[in-house]
């Protein structure tokens, strides 16, 4: 699975922090390193961001209630999400990490599915 639909949804992941955004500047400096941990934690959350794009059945309300609690849930703010998101589409080197954190939580839901 790759993350090209990360940057998708970014325009809808911005609506949630847009007053935060707003209140704030744009910042100048150098991006912050992303850790192993954030890199996990960004993965889960586009797992589940994109499971809420496709449910159909949900109206954009409700897509955008879920995008907020999977980010609230995650810990990753809508700005730094939005932030990872674009960073992998320019950065082979973490688009790979991305890919490999999601695969390691796609194996460890299998895995616990089997065991039920």
């Amino acid at each position: 699975m790759k993350f090209a639909f990360a940057l998708a949804l970014a325009p809808a992941l911005m609506a949630t922090g847009a007053a935060a955004q707003q209140a704030q500047p744009a910042p100048q400096a150098a991006p912050a390193a992303i850790s192993d941990q954030e890199v996990s934690r960004f993965a889960m959350a586009a797992l589940l961001v994109q499971q809420i794009a496709a449910d159909e059945a949900m109206d954009e309300q409700q897509k955008q209630a879920a995008l907020e609690s999977v980010l609230q849930q995650t810990g990753i703010a809508p700005q730094r999400y939005n932030q990872i998101a674009q960073r992998t589409q320019n950065s082979e080197e973490l688009a790979q990490r991305v890919q490999m954190a999601a695969n390691a939580h796609i194996e460890a839901a299998q895995q616990a599915q089997q065991a039920q």
